[in-house]
C-alpha cells in the first residue's frame, strides 16, 4: 500500500538533506523552522485548491512537489552544496575562489578584533590546484617537513593526510601590514589547510 502522505514525506526527506548538506546549523535550522513550514504551508494551500476543484490526483502531486524540488535545488546550490558559512569562510580567504567538492571541512573563524580564519579541508585536487596556481596565489619559499596539525585548532583530525612534501601559497594582493593568507597543501593537492587573517 503506498504511503498516504508521499508529498510530505519527500519533502520533509528533500529539505533535511539540503538543512544537513549545509554544516552549518544556524543556516541549516533557518531551513527546517522557516523555510520548510513555509514551503509545506503552500502544498496545503495547493491541495486543497486543486481538491476543491476536483484536479487529477497527479497534477495536484505534481504542482505541489516541483516548486519544492526547485527551491531545494536552488538553496542546496547556493549554500554551495557543503558549508554555508563555512564554505563563505573560505572563499573569502580563497580570493572569491571555491573549490569543488569540499568534504571532512572544519572551520575556525574569529571576527573579535581582526577577521581570523583557520580551515582544513579535502576536495577536488584539480580544482583546487587551478586556484593556487593562478593569481593572486603564488607559491611560497616554505621549508618541507615544518609544518604539523599538531600546532594548528584541528591537531584532532580522524585522518590526518600525509604531510611529507607539504608545500605552501600564499596571496599576493593582501598587504603584510594588513593581513595575510597561507595555504598549506601537499604536491598532489589532496588537502588544504589555510591560515587567513586581515584587519
Amino acid at each position: 500500500m503506498p504511503p498516504r502522505f508521499p508529498i510530505l514525506w519527500l519533502t520533509v526527506l528533500m529539505f533535511t538533506v539540503v538543512a544537513a548538506a549545509t554544516w552549518d546549523v544556524l543556516v541549516g535550522g533557518f531551513f527546517f523552522a522557516i523555510v520548510l513550514p513555509a514551503v509545506l504551508l503552500g502544498q496545503w494551500c495547493i491541495r486543497w485548491l486543486f481538491r476543491r476543484f476536483r484536479s487529477p490526483v497527479w497534477l495536484r502531486r505534481m504542482v505541489m512537489l516541483l516548486p519544492a524540488f526547485i527551491l531545494a535545488f536552488c538553496l542546496f546550490q547556493s549554500t554551495n552544496s557543503f558549508g554555508g558559512r563555512q564554505t563563505a569562510a573560505i572563499t573569502v580567504a580563497l580570493a572569491g575562489h571555491t573549490p569543488k567538492g569540499i568534504r571532512e571541512l572544519h572551520v575556525q573563524e574569529d571576527a573579535w578584533t581582526d577577521y581570523v580564519v583557520f580551515a582544513y579541508f579535502r576536495c577536488d585536487s584539480a580544482s583546487l590546484r587551478a586556484i593556487l596556481e593562478q593569481p593572486p596565489f603564488t607559491r611560497s619559499q616554505y621549508q618541507p617537513g615544518a609544518f604539523s596539525f599538531a600546532q594548528t585548532p584541528f591537531p584532532d583530525l580522524r585522518s590526518h593526510p600525509d604531510i611529507q612534501g607539504v608545500i605552501a601559497f600564499g596571496r599576493t594582493d593582501l598587504e603584510k601590514a594588513k593581513g595575510g593568507c597561507t595555504v598549506y597543501t601537499d604536491s598532489t593537492f589532496s588537502f588544504a589547510y589555510i591560515t587567513y587573517g586581515v584587519d
